[in-house]
């Protein structure tokens, strides 16, 4: 990985399952947003609010302390790992459009500004498997992904509980 073609091909799986994350987001009241399913096995789960805002932390986390210092030829130390704080509950559907866009915009950036000699040989594990700063978008990608199945059931669950 490493070429222009490369950069384009992350961007553009980025940004195909964000557009799918967001026009989900887009039909969602703030009462669904809001709304928690009964606890499993003692645990709660997450609203779908949380579970939104999950993923748009999780794309500042991912890019500002391990993609970006890999890409810059900086190795973070071995206890970062990607597992950011937890979400707030019940943030406003807004606020958290308005981390959705101010991640992918600072993403973009970086992406727009990668210099030419950006390191793609330094990888950081991070709780994973070791990866360079590109594949570690790659990751975050399939990782908004896998939570779209999260978030459908979800919604059936609150379908099937109104």
């Amino acid at each position: 990985m490493g070429t222009v073609n490369d950069l384009i091909r992350v961007m553009g799986e980025l940004e195909r399952i964000r557009s799918a994350t967001l026009d989900t987001l887009e039909t969602l009241t703030q009462e669904r947003l809001d709304w928690r399913p009964p606890a499993l096995d003692g645990r709660e789960e997450w609203s779908l609010g949380e579970v939104f805002m999950h993923l748009a932390i999780d794309e500042i986390y991912l890019r500002e302390l391990i993609a970006r210092p890999l890409l810059e030829g900086i190795s973070p130390p071995e206890g970062v790992r990607f597992i950011p704080p937890p979400p707030p509950y019940g943030t406003a559907k807004d606020v958290i459009w308005f981390w959705f866009e101010r991640a992918r915009r600072e993403t973009r950036r970086l992406f727009e500004d990668l210099p030419e000699g950006a390191n793609l040989e330094l990888t950081h594990e991070g709780g994973l498997e070791p990866m360079n700063g590109l594949e570690w978008f790659e990751g975050y990608a399939s990782h908004e992904a896998f939570h779209h199945r999260q978030i459908g059931r979800l919604i059936a669950a609150h379908s099937r509980a109104e």
